[in-house]
């Protein structure tokens, strides 16, 4: 066994920790509105800012949509959005929209979203055939 002591301890505990990191502090990938995008092996979505981009055809073949939204069912956007299987992060995602869309294996997973400080996170089954949605609704602030 080695033994540190004194001000080197600090150090050594520091440098031992650097490549340790938990699974949420993945740094984000920004999405382009209405622009699919692989991130990590996964196709995500950012959309549902107008009527036109909640009514195109091409997201009713993505696998999960997850709905963000506020008071009353008020849409929000800018958020931060981490989608995990098992424990492990598979992506997080900044995306100024309502809408994320995920294109992924039928399985159960876990999405968690953070926007103006609040989190909330809700777990996600996703079947072998159709599309699974979630609407995770985000407290807002009530302070005058």
């Amino acid at each position: 066994m080695v033994r540190i002591s004194g001000k080197f301890a600090g150090l050594a505990l520091a440098v031992a920790l650097l490549g340790v990191q938990p699974a949420h502090a993945q740094e984000p990938v920004t999405l382009a509105m209405d622009t699919p995008t692989k991130v990590a092996g996964i196709e995500a979505v950012c959309t549902g800012v107008g009527l036109d981009a909640r009514q195109d055809p091409r997201w009713a073949g993505y696998a999960l949509k997850v709905e963000i939204a506020g008071a009353g069912g008020r849409y929000l956007g800018d958020e931060i959005i981490s989608l995990r299987q098992n424990g492990k992060t598979l992506l997080t995602a900044d995306c100024a929209g309502p809408w994320i869309l995920f294109s992924i294996p039928p399985g159960r997973y876990e999405v968690e979203v953070e926007t103006g400080g609040r989190a909330v996170k809700s777990a996600a089954f996703v079947a072998a055939t159709g599309q699974g949605r979630i609407i995770l609704r985000v407290p807002e602030d009530t302070a005058p």
